[in-house]
């Protein structure tokens, strides 16, 4: 899905865990850091009392005072351990090991390490050695303390504060989740108003959004304005231009029925201007069609194409069409309205044209917009199919008409980036046209 609400729940909630794991696990090494600190720190306190404790006799025996020795490193396996190895490689052990042997290393005087070792039992054992130099002797002592119930304890806290770290990060992404939600409040009231441009209940998108879309509202306004006022021209011109030429036509009109006028050219001109009223009449209903709605409406089939079907009706009404068109009931998606109007228009008004009695019209949306529409006439020859879309192209001069109706829809259907396709009505078996048009441009 290509959103943007959808790629920052996606981005913000994937760095919030990742930050929630890396504070979670940040917390728990430093706890394991410090216990260690706190136990090395016992034992190396543990270790100067052991040699506090060491003392020697007259022929140089080494021996512990017992009465400085903690009872909990006489308790066998009680996880207290100590060892203490001198010079000629003599060791003092503490009873709590039993039998069990500590690794040893002598260890110069000043020289100290802390390492992890398995112990009796297996215990988990943090080990301080530090060597000391004492009655002129080099003096290795190692003491070491069972961190069992420490790493269960760190482990219970691990294990609270992840569950709290699970539960802070689902109330952080809550909270996430409202926060661009609102913030994208102002985006989906501009979809809404997108929506009631394409029906054309209003003809411009509010300005009062967020600054970052701010300059392409205003750009789209100024494009509505600017489209507006091209169209509104057009249909103007076009209106101006029917009703400009009714003046000439009324007179010549006059001529054709003048007594004078030789019969000759009486017939003539009757037949000419009956074509050119026929022509202004039928360009002025569509222009008064045309005339409403803004720029950019969609196109309606269930209330336009009635409309369209009574136009034709009276142009056409001594042949007595029936029009049976079948369309949905919602917008067509992608399609201007008026250019769509402008299609159907010459589509239907050249099968019209042609027409006995029937005129077949279907329309369909799905993976493109659809449409179909076929009539009763004679239909044309194979050769003359290539022809029909050639701008000013006409098959019969007999009936009035300009030759540019296909030419033009040509034109809208190369715009859509769509297909046109002419043949025989298999039903009718007059001409049926077919048009394809992209819905992704």
């Amino acid at each position: 899905m290509n959103s943007l609400a959808h790629r920052l729940h996606l981005g913000l909630g994937l760095s919030l865990m990742l930050l929630m794991g890396l504070i979670g696990w940040t917390i728990y090494d430093q706890n394991q850091r410090l216990v260690d600190d706190l136990v090395v720190s016992r034992l190396q306190h543990d270790g100067e009392g052991l040699l506090a404790a060491l003392q020697f006799d007259t022929e140089g025996k080494a021996s512990l005072l017992e009465s400085s020795i903690s009872a909990i490193y006489r308790q066998p396996l009680s996880g207290h351990y100590f060892l203490v190895i001198l010079e000629n490689d003599e060791m003092l052990r503490s009873r709590s090991l039993w039998d069990v042997e500590l690794n040893s290393e002598k260890l110069a005087a000043g020289e100290q390490y802390v390492s992890r070792l398995t112990g009796p039992a297996e215990q988990p054992l943090l080990m301080w050695a530090g060597g000391y130099r004492k009655a002129g002797q080099n003096i290795t002592i190692m003491v070491a303390e069972d961190l069992s119930l420490l790493q269960q304890r760190l482990l219970e806290n691990g294990t609270l504060l992840l569950a709290l770290t699970v539960v802070f990060l689902f109330l952080i992404l809550f909270i996430q989740r409202r926060i661009v939600r609102n913030s994208f409040a102002p985006l989906r009231q501009l979809g809404r108003e997108i929506e009631q441009l394409e029906r054309g209940d209003i003809d411009q998108l509010t300005e009062a959004v967020p600054l970052e879309v701010q300059p392409l509202v205003v750009e789209v306004n100024r494009l509505l304005m600017v489209m507006g006022r091209r169209l509104e021209r057009s249909r103007n011109a076009l209106g101006n231009l029917a009703h400009a030429l009714k003046g000439p036509l009324n007179l010549l009109t006059q001529l054709a029925d003048n007594k004078e006028t030789p019969a000759a050219l009486k017939q003539e001109l009757q037949q000419h201007t009956a074509a050119l009223q026929q022509q202004i009449e039928h360009e002025l209903v569509r222009a008064r069609l045309a005339g409403a709605g803004s720029a950019g409406q969609r196109f309606n089939p269930a209330e336009e194409l009635p409309a369209l079907i009574t136009v034709l009706e009276r142009i056409y009404h001594d042949k007595k069409i029936k029009f049976d068109c079948k369309y949905p009931e919602q917008n067509l998606t992608n399609v201007d309205r008026h250019d769509l109007l402008e299609l159907l228009g010459n589509l239907l008004d050249n099968a019209a044209k042609w027409a006995k009695s029937n005129v077949h019209c279907r329309i369909d949306q799905s993976d493109a917009i659809h449409i179909v529409i076929e009539d009763d006439g004679n239909g044309v020859s194979e050769q003359q199919l290539a022809a029909l879309t050639q701008r000013g192209h006409r098959i019969d001069e007999s009936l009035p008409g300009h030759g540019l109706g296909l030419a033009i829809v040509k034109e809208i259907i190369e715009l859509y980036k769509g297909r046109l396709q002419l043949d025989r009505s298999p039903e009718l078996g007059g001409l049926r046209i077919q048009v394809s048009l992209s819905l992704h441009q």
